[in-house]
């Protein structure tokens, strides 16, 4: 299955000009399987995206992108309504309590990668392809990925039309729900892949 990890959408990333329906028009038209809402600081309740598969017929599922003191951080797994996780310590304790995974998302963005103790203990791997990262980039952060206990996932970071399926994460089991998307992960069986 081919999932992109990484994408945001209206109204709860003001960043982005995507609606999730749009979102799922291009991520079906560009061969994907999947995608996931990672909203930035925000998770979309379960309810309410379970309206959008349905109308959609197509697999959403939602972590959450945080913004801590040590950079920006996928969440796949946290409860929805978590109190603020504005350090990366109060990241990795939330996580733990709910048995989630946490990527740091594009590492090499701002021209350094951002590596020490704490980052390399709190989370599980990186981002190791990301759609709106350069090659460069993308190269640097895959050779980084191998350092850590997971491999590193693939998502297109897409806010717009243009970005959406540009990379995702290809994983051999079936995912059709979140505890499937976790199992997955677990497993380390996917890898990253660049698409456009």
């Amino acid at each position: 299955m081919l999932i992109d990890l990484h994408c945001h959408t209206l109204p709860l990333s003001q960043c982005s000009s995507l609606v999730p329906e749009e979102l799922v028009d291009l991520a079906r038209e560009r061969g994907l399987d999947g995608v996931v809402l990672t909203e930035h600081d925000s998770k979309w309740d379960e309810a309410t995206l379970a309206e959008v598969r349905k109308r959609t017929k197509f697999l959403l599922l939602a972590g959450v992108e945080l913004t801590t003191d040590r950079g920006h951080v996928l969440a796949y797994g946290l409860r929805p309504g978590q109190r603020s996780l504005a350090t990366l310590a109060e990241a990795r304790e939330a996580a733990s309590a709910d048995g989630a995974l946490l990527y740091l998302a594009h590492p090499a963005r701002d021209g350094l990668l951002r590596m020490d103790h704490e980052i390399v203990t709190s989370v599980v791997s990186v981002e190791a392809v990301n759609g709106s990262d350069t090659r460069l980039q993308n190269v640097a952060t895959r050779g980084l990925a191998h350092g850590f206990p997971l491999p590193g996932i693939g998502g297109s970071d897409a806010h717009t039309l243009r970005e959406v399926g540009r990379a995702a994460t290809r994983f051999e089991a079936r995912i059709e729900n979140e505890g499937d998307l976790l199992a997955a992960l677990r497993s380390g069986k996917y890898e990253a892949v660049m698409l456009d």
